[in-house]
Formats: C-alpha cells, structure tokens, sequence
C-alpha cells in the first residue's frame, strides 16, 4: 500500500494542478505569486489536490518555502505590484493626468494586458480606490449595518505571535470565522496574541514564531468583491469600477507582502485626505457598503470571486470575470459566465445586482436621503421584456423613477426604457424593446 503524501507533495500536487487548470489573465510571474496564495485556502479548508486533509496552520510563506522559492523575494515581488499602484495613486494626487492605469515605464498594473490599451478618468478611479478601500474597515460596515437594518460582519489582519496563539487553543481558521468582540481582542493583545505590528520584522515572520493572520470580529455573510466591482460602476462608472478591484488586489497582495499593515485602507485614507472630491456623502456610501454586502439567505448565489478567480480567462468566453464584469458595466452583451464554481452566472448576478440596487434605493435608511451628486441616475425598477405601456407607465407614476431596466428572460438586462419614451407612445401598445 502506497504511504499517504506528506505535505510538501500535497502543496506540490496542488500548485501544479492549479497552474495546469487555469491561466491568469496576467503575466506568468504575477500569475504564479496569486496561484501560490490560493493554496494556503485549500489547505485549510481540505480543497484540491488535498482531498478533504485540512491544514488549519499553513501559512502562504510556509507554502512559499514547500514549494522551494525565496521567501522574501516572493514578499517584495508582491509588494512591487502593490507599490505599483500607490505609485499611480501618488502621481494622480500630485497632478499627472494618468488617463491609463500603467506604471512609469509603461507597464500595465498587476500586469493585465489590456489595461495598457484602455483610457480611464482618473479622478473616478481615486473614487473607485476610496470606496473599495474603506468598505472593509470595521468602523464603516458597522455604520452600514445601522443605517440599512443589515448584516455584513467583518475584521482584519494582526501580526499574531502563533505559540501565544497555540497556548489559547486558537488556530488561523477560528480566529478568521468565528466572532471575537473587543474583550477578547483585548485579551489576546494583553496575552500577546496580537503583537505589534510597528515592531515586527519580515524576519519575525519568515523566520520566526508569527504569522500575519486574518481575525474576524463579528460574523456575517460577507462582501462580494464582485459586487464591489460592479457596484462602484453602476453608481459611479467603469474607471471607478477599476479602482474598486485595484483596492481589493491590494488587499489580497497585502496579506503575503513585505509590510504588516492594511495597505488598501492607507490608500483610501491618502485619497480622502488629498482629493476630498473623489468621496461621497455619507448616505451614498453606506449604500455601496450595504450594495456589496452577502444578503442573508443568499450566501450560496452571490458570488465572492478571489483575485485569481477575477483574473481566470473562461475558456469558452477568452475573458476573465473582471473583463465580463467592465463589459457589463459599458453595455457590452456577451456570452454567460460561470461563478461561484458554478453556483451562478455572470447574467443572473448582474440582474441580481440590479434588483438589488433598486431594492436599496427605494428603502429608506437610518441616514438622510441626499442625490448622488448627479453622476447618474439610481432611481429604476427592473421589468421583462414583455412589460406593456401601462404597466411601464404606472412605474413611472413614481417620482423616483428615472428609468426602466429590462431585463431578459435569462435574467440578464438587456437596456432600459425612459420615462419620455413611455409618454411618447402612450395610447400605443406592445412589449418593451
């Protein structure tokens, strides 16, 4: 009988069979540091190549070392990508025009071809950083949470020192999904659970006994990170939709990098303070807090795509998700995807996010109403495409109506009817084109 694989093949058989299955719409050497990463959730949870062995503890720099790569060039590699980004965010603030979101030599960030070729509004991107970068601060989902009557939970990443961690009976696992209220943060931090960050090494960590690791202060569904993406750019437009998923990049680059801090949220903080006209008032943020969140109950068929699975090229499409996703958003009408390993697709997310967003604006919220600074219209209802003239026309009998999506029967939305186009054929009949 064959010995069982010991972990260092496991790690092995589970980086080659990622490599071998999917390809990153990215350059290899961007592709390989996000695939090595994605290893640290199967071994935890039992996933892939390790056939239901979990491996609560495994760290990506343990994985790093299995897999017989230099630790720290790995950590700065990552961190390049997300200096990278700060670097243009820097650039913009001081006053460059950067109308592409591409390095001073001419790279496109994180490598993504096709960002070279495409002309963003920089000012929309700082917003799109802004709002992607705060909504995982805690502070902010507890506001959202109060305003909009909903769950979200959430937490953050702490330099834990594992043998205090061990002593306590805690593992990597409980301290990301189960609740920890400030008492016990106190706790761990006068046990020295939770070390401090400002007097930590990269060698403490690579070579020593800590772990920059994920805590979860309340439990709750989540955020979509798709719904992040899209989100910012139906309320905001497609470059603010790029600077949403470059905040979630950074956030996921951060956590195996060669600085302990929540680098997405220094960035949304830097924004804040030198561009105050890329935030938005407080009502309007806390529904793109709430727009991102998991509703209950629908934790199954909203997806949260990682940043490998937004950069996947679907080989039926040639595309990745985040393409499929900035199509949408430009009214480009492609083919499904699926998400959420097949729990959805691309098309009935995109009507769900549609409704869901209507369905928000039409519920009122602890804060008061205020425009959207008349970047685009958010006041729609959602009709099929066999919608009638009076049907439509007692839609828009609601002043806060500006306009009908309509969406097919596949769920997808197919373009929208306005209010002026209903009057102008009234006393006429027929469906909704």
């Amino acid at each position: 009988m064959a010995s069982a694989p010991n972990l260092e093949e496991l790690v092995r058989r589970d980086y080659a069979s990622l490599v071998d299955e999917e390809r990153l719409d990215t350059e290899q050497g961007v592709a390989e540091l996000i695939l090595a990463q994605s290893i640290e959730g199967h071994a935890h949870t039992g996933a892939g190549a390790f056939h239901k062995r979990r491996y609560p503890d495994l760290s990506t720099h343990r994985i790093v070392e299995l897999l017989g790569w230099n630790v720290t060039d790995c950590r700065r590699a990552r961190q390049a990508l997300i200096d990278e980004v700060a670097d243009w965010v820097e650039a913009v603030l001081g006053g460059d025009p950067r109308k592409r979101l591409v390095d001073a030599a001419g790279h496109p960030l994180l490598r993504v071809p096709w960002l070279a070729g495409m002309e963003v509004e920089p000012r929309e991107v700082l917003r799109g950083i802004y709002l992607g970068g705060l909504r995982d601060d805690e502070a902010v989902r507890a506001r959202a949470e109060k305003a909009h009557g909903v769950v979200i939970g959430g937490g953050r990443c702490f330099v834990v020192d594992t043998r205090v961690m061990q002593e306590m009976g805690e593992d990597p696992d409980r301290l990301a999904h189960e609740a920890h209220d400030e008492a016990r943060l106190e706790e761990f931090r006068s046990a020295g659970l939770i070390a401090d960050a400002g007097k930590i090494t990269i060698a403490d960590v690579d070579d020593g006994p800590y772990e920059y690791d994920y805590i979860r202060y309340r439990v709750g569904p989540g955020h979509s990170d798709d719904a992040a993406i899209i989100g910012a750019g139906l309320l905001y437009g497609t470059s603010a939709a790029l600077g949403a998923w470059l905040a979630d990049a950074v956030d996921t680059l951060e956590k195996f990098s060669a600085r302990f801090t929540d680098q997405d949220d220094e960035l949304a903080a830097m924004v804040g303070e030198r561009a105050p006209d890329a935030k938005v008032p407080e009502a309007d943020f806390m529904l793109y807090v709430v727009l991102c969140a998991i509703a209950l109950g629908k934790e199954e068929k909203v997806p949260d795509s990682s940043t490998r699975h937004l950069l996947s090229v679907y080989p039926k499409t040639e595309k990745s998700l985040l393409r499929a996703h900035l199509d949408f958003l430009e009214g480009l009408r492609g083919p499904t995807q699926p998400m959420s390993h097949g729990q959805t697709t691309t098309h009935d997310f995109y009507a769900y996010l549609v409704r869901r967003l209507s369905e928000l604006q039409r519920r009122p919220s602890a804060l008061p109403r205020r425009e959207a600074e008349g970047l685009m219209s958010t006041g729609f209802a959602v009709v099929g495409p066999g919608a009638g003239l009076a049907e439509m026309a007692a839609l828009f009998a609601d002043p806060e109506v500006e306009l009908l999506v309509v969406c097919g029967e596949d769920g997808a939305p197919r373009g929208i009817v306005r209010a002026a186009d209903v009057l102008r054929l009234v006393g006429g009949s027929g469906p909704a084109k």
